[in-house]
């Protein structure tokens, strides 16, 4: 799980960085009851970086963001639905790539589905909401890596379904997030498991990661096939009722950008580098429990 807004604040003061709650609001920690001030870090402009100038809005770095995947985007109250709001790796890494390229951020919560369509449109600069690299998708966007991450195959505490290779799931019932790498990858397995002569899987695919876990719970799925970090979020919450039984090989996390903006593409890229060398990216990974390590994808 992970720790407190003042443990943040303690850390990303210690590398030189002030933190204020958004808009001047009252400074609350994420679990702060309901209806209370949200705490979102305020980050500064660092020297040297070029702010980039082919923005659909001048002055303001607009990020679509799939609000409904802890700990990297979500609301930190049932009752909080102003994206401006959210709180996660993703989206306080936003705000301080904004803050360090002199910019202002706008979060715009955006369908899974509609992440990519929405940046090809013009209706978003970036989409920083832990996708993927894929080559279908650098298509029609760029892409700056940020994370090191994988995905892994869940199963109830047990695994009474015995499943201990990727060719185990061949005839089982798999719950997944629908649109993304883990389908393409579920789809390419359950391709090899009819080409060997044994029976497909059964796919149920959902639109958010909240509908693929609760079949689990529901004994609707034998397993789940989703990211680490989902996974490793969800085994926190529920400790001693689930476990790994797969784990694939690690892939990298994007973050999106306009197809063909150079000078957007290098301004993340200098700004990722530079937060990473101040320690304001691991301060952020601390707070929302990812490994620092795994910003070695930031190059």
């Amino acid at each position: 799980m992970h720790t407190s807004s003042m443990t943040l604040r303690s850390m990303v003061l210690g590398a030189g960085l002030v933190l204020a709650a958004a808009g001047g609001a009252a400074a609350q920690s994420p679990s702060a009851p309901a209806g209370s001030p949200v705490a979102v870090p305020s980050f500064g402009p660092i020297a040297g970086l070029t702010a980039p100038t082919t923005l659909i809005a001048p002055g303001t770095l607009t990020d679509c963001v799939d609000i409904e995947y802890k700990p990297m985007e979500y609301f930190p109250t049932s009752d909080v639905t102003d994206a401006q709001q959210a709180i996660g790796f993703d989206v306080d890494g936003a705000r301080a790539v904004a803050a360090a390229l002199g910019l202002k951020l706008d979060i715009k919560n955006t369908a899974f589905n509609s992440l990519i369509p929405d940046l090809a449109a013009n209706r978003c600069d970036i989409v920083w909401t832990a996708l993927y690299i894929s080559d279908d998708r650098l298509k029609v966007a760029d892409a700056v890596p940020y994370l090191a991450t994988g995905q892994q195959v869940m199963v109830p505490k047990g695994n009474a379904a015995g499943i201990h290779t990727l060719d185990d799931l061949c005839g089982k019932t798999v719950a997944i997030q629908s649109g993304g790498l883990v389908e393409s990858r579920l789809d390419a397995q359950s391709k090899a498991c009819t080409d060997a002569g044994k029976a497909a899987i059964v796919k149920q695919g959902y639109p958010t990661v909240a509908d693929e876990f609760q079949q689990i719970v529901l004994g609707r799925a034998d397993a789940i096939w989703e990211t680490d970090t989902a996974v490793t979020e969800w085994m926190s919450q529920y400790p001693d009722q689930y476990e790994v039984a797969y784990s694939l090989p690690k892939d990298v996390y994007g973050i999106y950008y306009t197809k063909g903006a150079a000078d957007l593409g290098a301004a993340l890229t200098a700004s990722l580098k530079a937060l990473k060398a101040n320690g304001t990216l691991a301060a952020l990974a601390a707070e929302y429990g990812q490994d620092p390590a795994t910003l070695d994808a930031i190059k």
